[in-house]
């Protein structure tokens, strides 16, 4: 094995096997979110869970993956990154296999926590390990092919996890996505460059990581999300959310002062200092924010609300997943060519308009407007996701591709939780508006029509919402882009009226 890899390492081309060793590990991570987001209705159905209960299937993995995130960077520095993907993709195979054996509903939630623990580990180190090996002037190209793969996962999960629920039920699923990581797990083993020794000021990395900082980032993100699904069976002046708010600003607040004061702070507050790293890491939270309610609110609708099978409605998702793998790489070389700041604020035209599309479905409608609202999402975020990604690295500066890498997919994620919870909040409130619960798995229910227009309806109410979510945040794109422009030209002005060497003013 030694010998074989000596021999890839000796090739030009070496960057390339790093970027498909990682591309396999990502690849089937995005395949499990993605098919199970369509098997949602079929899992919630089977334990009889109401859409607030099933949300914590996708909230659970969320959490654990944000949780994680940072410290699993910090012990890459300190093992190497070979080891902790390989450990990430042997935990994330065990806890799919897990998952797949659940008697109990709360077996899946403990499978999906622990599948976030080795999701954490992919996520914190596979950007970094992809931009590392290829250089600053193919930075965007690299990215690029990264959202490829996130693409091309995104179009596998719902086509692979529609068409085996459908032959062989949902448990087939994670069983297939344990043997593959297993065998994802073998290529990192024989083609990622051995960890080499510990240097000096590495050993004691884990020691000193901001143990503090971590906990109390996710007592907030838990108590927050908590909050939020709550407020919809509790009224907002119960002293319960009175208290649970409370609770999330001083844990909020109480993080702020940690990486303010740590030593070795998981996110250096140093780096928004940068308006350009602040404005797109705002701008690319709330897109993902505005976003996510597709991933979780249309499977319901398509097959609890129309009676689809999984493989039908995982049909008129698809054009989402192929314009996410065609256009990532085509905004990634465009990033590299005319800058960062176009192609953005194109993808988030795009977004805006497919949200509003969401926002106008309804059980009468054809199905083609949800092909079309799916296929212009995905081509808005392919072409907003590189060139966001790019410029945000570019502003952070190579020494902090390791710690951004974490951040940029630890912001991804709790957009994502937010993303989810708000929505179903929304739904839930709705609903209960119109005197029905949000409780779609039992198939007697689903007979009433008034039922699942209800639902419909609610549905359409969170799209609005991302609707404005996502003008807002090309908002901020042409604000970052107005601001980087001044930048530049007030950089170009110092440049040029430098003096001579030994002229003074």
């Amino acid at each position: 094995m030694n010998f074989l890899l000596s021999r890839i390492q000796d090739t030009p081309s070496y960057r390339w096997w790093i970027y498909g060793a990682v591309a396999i590990g990502t690849f089937i991570s995005i395949v499990e979110q993605s098919a199970t987001s369509i098997v949602v209705p079929s899992i919630a159905e089977y334990f009889g869970a109401d859409i607030p209960t099933a949300q914590w299937m996708a909230i659970a993995y969320m959490l654990s993956v944000s949780a994680l995130m940072m410290p699993a960077g910090a012990i890459a520095d300190s093992i190497g990154r070979k080891r902790i993907w390989i450990c990430g993709l042997l935990i994330f195979a065990c806890a799919t296999a897990l998952t797949g054996f659940s008697q109990e509903f709360w077996m899946v939630i403990v499978g999906k926590i622990f599948m976030g623990i080795g999701a954490s580990a992919l996520q914190a180190n596979g950007m970094a390990m992809i931009a590392r090996s290829f250089p600053d002037e193919e930075r965007g190209k690299a990215l690029g092919l990264h959202m490829t793969i996130v693409g091309l996962g995104a179009i596998g999960g719902p086509i692979l996890g529609g068409t085996i629920d459908s032959y062989f039920g949902w448990r087939a699923i994670f069983i297939f996505i344990a043997v593959f990581s297993i065998f994802a797990m073998c290529i990192a083993m024989l083609v990622l460059t051995p960890d080499p020794q510990k240097k000096p000021g590495k050993e004691d990395s884990i020691k000193n990581f901001d143990w503090s900082g971590t906990f109390i980032s996710a007592l907030f993100l838990l108590s927050l999300m908590l909050v939020i699904t709550f407020s919809t069976k509790l009224s907002l002046s119960s002293p319960y959310i009175i208290l649970g708010t409370l609770c999330s600003v001083l844990l909020f607040t109480a993080f702020l002062f940690r990486e303010k004061t740590a030593k070795n702070p998981i996110l250096p507050l140093s780096l928004f200092k940068s308006l350009s790293f602040s404005l797109g890491s705002s701008s690319r939270f709330i897109s993902f924010t505005a976003s996510s309610s597709t991933f979780f609110l249309m499977p319901f609708f398509l097959v609890s609300g129309l009676g689809l099978t999984t493989a039908t409605a995982a049909l008129y998702l698809l054009p989402g997943s192929v314009a996410l793998a065609i256009f990532g790489p085509i905004s990634g070389r465009l990033a590299d060519r005319i800058g960062t700041t176009g192609p953005s604020v194109i993808g988030m035209a795009f977004c805006s308009v497919a949200m509003y599309l969401f926002s106008e479905v309804s059980l009468t409608s054809t199905l083609v407007l949800v092909g079309i609202a799916s296929g212009l999402s995905g081509m808005g975020m392919s072409i907003f996701m590189a060139p966001n990604t790019s410029a945000i690295m570019g502003s952070a500066g190579r020494k902090h591709y390791g710690i951004v890498s974490a951040f940029l997919n630890l912001t991804r994620n709790g957009a994502h939780i937010v993303g989810i919870a708000i929505p179903t909040a929304i739904v839930v409130s709705v609903m209960a508006g119109l005197g029905y619960e949000a409780d779609l798995s039992d198939p007697e229910k689903l007979k009433d029509i008034g039922l699942r227009t209800a639902y419909a309806s609610a549905m359409a109410r969170a799209f609005q919402l991302s609707t404005i979510l996502m003008i807002f945040a090309g908002l901020l794109v042409v604000a970052g882009g107005i601001f980087d422009r001044f930048r530049k030209q007030a950089n170009q002005f110092k440049s040029d009226t430098v003096l001579p060497a030994g002229i003074k003013k």
